[in-house]
This record gives structure tokens, sequence and C-alpha cells, in this order.
């Protein structure tokens, strides 16, 4: 009997243990190469988040908490209030926040940002349809012409079926701008007519554009002025005798030991005392500077007209 219980014990000397629990052991290289994937994977989700971390905390620096929330709205994400339930007026409060500061960055005025806002509560339209280069635009005319545009934007019967509103809404702005150049053209040009008919009426003869350009400044001197002419100034000139019979103002000039400055004055105040001299032409006789008179007065002269000693 005792060696038969000895043939029925089983020899477990060659054999190893096996491991009780449900999952096998890891073997020191397999955990140092786990380790080793795992340290990999934890340098590729750091690389360059420090460097990213830093540029938006220089970024945003000076941002506070309301202007970042702002910006998430233009973004799309949704606010904390509205996360929060603060409901539909909330939203609006937080669109109309959003409209405005855009409005402002665009030179938007505020009569065209109300009515905008106005707009976009009906749910015509969205404030992500308009870009910055529209509302640009919008921004070059006045309240009362910017007001105009967007009435006939909201009013515009296919304005549920275009798609691009920012170009439908540029599309008005050049139409507007275009049809106001035309009035203006149309105002200038009956200006000019009433003032046609008015030079007409009173016997002015305007120049053709030829014969202005053929003018120069000798043009615009006149040796006979007329009673209907306006005269800004007059200017002393010596020339030959014979060359100013035409003159209305003239004196004859003789050799003689007279001083430049002394014959000049006397010309001027004969001048000023003739009986067919016209108010104005005898002020601006009278105005002459004596520097513009000596530069041209001849040296060792005297005035040789009648009564030209005698003093009246």
């Amino acid at each position: 009997q005792q060696q038969q219980k000895e043939t029925e014990k089983p020899d477990n000397k060659g054999e190893r243990p096996k491991s009780v629990g449900g999952g096998g052991t890891l073997t020191k290289r397999q955990k140092e190469e786990l380790k080793q994937q795992q340290q990999q994977q934890e340098q590729k989700s750091k690389r360059g988040g420090n460097a990213k971390k830093k540029k938006m905390a220089t970024r945003y620096a000076d941002q506070d908490e309301e202007e970042r929330e702002l910006a998430m709205l233009m973004l799309g994400h949704k606010s904390k209030d509205k996360l929060n339930g603060k409901g539909e007026e909330g939203e609006k409060a937080e669109e109309k926040a959003v409209v405005e500061e855009e409005a402002e960055e665009s030179g938007l005025s505020e009569a065209v940002d109300v009515r905008l806002l106005e707009i976009i509560r009906q749910g015509k339209c969205t404030r992500k349809d308009f870009d910055g280069q529209t509302l640009a635009k919008l921004a070059e005319f006045n309240d009362a012409e910017g007001v105009e545009i967007l009435d006939r934007f909201a009013e515009a019967e296919i304005l549920d079926k275009v798609k691009n509103k920012a170009a439908f809404l540029s599309g008005i702005c050049h139409r507007f701008r275009d049809r106001k150049a035309k009035e203006v053209a149309k105002e200038v040009a009956k200006e000019v007519a009433e003032i046609k008919k008015i030079k007409q009426d009173e016997g002015i003869v305007e120049l053709d554009e030829d014969e202005k350009a053929a003018l120069i400044d000798l043009d615009s001197f006149t040796a006979q002025p007329r009673p209907d002419d306006v005269i800004h100034y007059c200017l002393p000139v010596c020339a030959p005798y014979f060359a100013m019979q035409s003159y209305k103002y003239k004196v004859k000039l003789t050799p003689g030991i007279g001083k430049k400055g002394k014959v000049a004055k006397q010309a001027r105040d004969m001048f000023a005392r003739m009986q067919d001299a016209a108010p104005r032409e005898r002020d601006l006789i009278r105005v002459l500077a004596d520097t513009d008179m000596v530069q041209q007065m001849m040296p060792n002269v005297r005035i040789s007209t009648p009564n030209a000693g005698k003093k009246k």
C-alpha cells in the first residue's frame, strides 16, 4: 500500500507554479517598454504646449472677462449667462452688445446701427451675413442715406431667397451712390442753365472754352475801363506817348529836373481829380503804392499838360 501511494503522488519538481487570480504577470522587460511608451506620449502632448501658453498669455494679457466673453460670442460660442439659463432676453442683450461693438469698429453711426439691429431682430438677416468691408461701404453715407439703404434692403421681396446678403447690400449701396451722383449732376446742370439765362438777359457775353484757353494774364488788363467792369486794381506803366493814345488816364512827360517820387505823386493826384473818373477807379488810384510808381517813373522829367502847375 505504501508503494502504491508513492506512485499515485504527482511529481511537480520540474513544473513552475501557476499564478492565481486571472491575469498574467509582466516581465521586467515588458514593464520597461510600457513605461517608455507612456513617456513618449507625454512628450508628444507637451511639445509646443509651453510656448503656446506663453504666447496666449502675452496676447491676451490686457483682456478682461467681458472682452473674452464677447470674443467668444463673435466666434459662435455660447456665453456663461446663456448656459446658466438667462433666456431670450439675455441672448438679445448679448447679440445687441456684439452688434454695437462691431458697428463701432466699422464706423456706423448710431441711427444706422439701430436700424440694422431692428432688421436683425426681425429675423431677416443675421450679423454674420455682413463682413467688415460691406459695413465700411454703408458707413460712407450719412445717417439719412444709411437708414434709407437699410430700408430698401429690408423691404426687398427677394431678400428671403438671397444667399449672399452682404453682396446684395453692397449692390444697393452702389446703386444708391450712382443715383445720387446723377441727381447732383442734374442740379448742377440746372444751376448752370439758370446762370447762363441770367447772363443772356443782362447782355453778358461769356467766352467759349477755346477762347478762355487762348487768354493770358495781359488780356485781363484794359486801358479804357467801362462802368460795368469789375476792377480789382490798377497798375502804373510808363511807355511812349503815341502807344498810350487810347488810355483813359495818361500824362505826357518831357525832360526836366523833377524827381521821380514828386512827379509820380503829381500824376497820381491829377488822375484822381479827373471829372470822368468813377468812384471805384478813383479809390484804386489813390491807394497806389509810392514804390510801384517810382519803379516805373523815368528820372529827370516833368509833366507837360495844360494846367499841370495850377492847383484847384
